[in-house]
């Protein structure tokens, strides 16, 4: 399920992409005080994206870090409007936040977590380092956030098709430029979702018994990794 829009804020299961959008949309709270919540007292100076965290700064050099987990969503509602087990009031409006995990962090333990950031300034050669670290198959590697930031179960599926990649391939079975492809194509995927204001391209995501659109073969699924998570491809053109 892509990221799709609901009324008053975004329901996620959150790529990359779909925590731009909730940046962007708590961006009118950057300079206001915080009235309640876990940075209370506090002024919020920067809301960001990084990866599939929502990371709200404060002016004490705190970062309130939210994972959305799989169904998570970010709204901002009127000031005094907002309700649910995680608000943070201010003047300029309250951020009203659903989330599988919150806890307040610093940059430098968020930084040595995380990958690069397939939405920001991406380092190539960090992400080869990382996803050369353990020898596993590609596709459970690119859903490593500490490998790179911010790909999901739909883009890994969607990239990994364009470039023809095998997802059960061992890492050390592509060269680094067939790697960087698939992390480019991954990019792209997202940076649509971006201007698409939170739809995805599926050419074979979910479509487990269809044509591959390039060759027409069926399109298999199947769990990968350790949290089973359904990758789908083309039998024929990711051989």
């Amino acid at each position: 399920m892509a990221s799709c829009r609901r009324r008053g804020g975004w329901s996620c299961v959150p790529e990359g992409h779909s925590l731009v959008l909730a940046a962007r949309r708590l961006e009118p709270l950057v300079s206001q005080v915080v009235d309640s919540g876990p940075l209370a007292g506090e002024r919020i100076v920067a809301v960001e994206a990084r990866g599939k965290h929502l990371l709200i700064h404060s002016d004490e050099r705190r970062v309130l870090d939210v994972h959305l987990g799989m169904h998570g969503s970010v709204r901002l509602a009127p000031p005094g409007a907002g309700r649910g087990r995680l608000v943070l009031r201010t003047a300029g409006g309250d951020a009203v936040i659903r989330a599988a995990r919150v806890r307040v962090s610093t940059e430098s333990r968020l930084r040595l977590a995380l990958g690069p950031d397939l939405l920001a300034d991406f380092d190539g050669d960090e992400f080869l380092r990382r996803v050369r670290l353990v020898d596993r198959p590609l596709g459970e590697a690119l859903l490593d956030q500490r490998v790179c930031a911010g790909i999901g179960n739909i883009a890994k599926s969607e990239a990994l098709w364009r470039c023809r990649a095998d997802p059960f391939a061992a890492v050390s079975s592509f060269p680094d430029a067939a790697l960087l492809e698939v992390a480019e194509a991954a990019a792209a995927i997202l940076g649509q979702g971006v201007e698409q204001h939170g739809r995805l391209p599926s050419q074979v995501y979910r479509r487990a018994g269809r044509p591959c659109p390039r060759c027409a073969t069926e399109i298999r699924s199947a769990p990968q990794g350790e949290h089973r998570r359904t990758t789908y491809w083309c039998p024929s053109c990711q051989s």
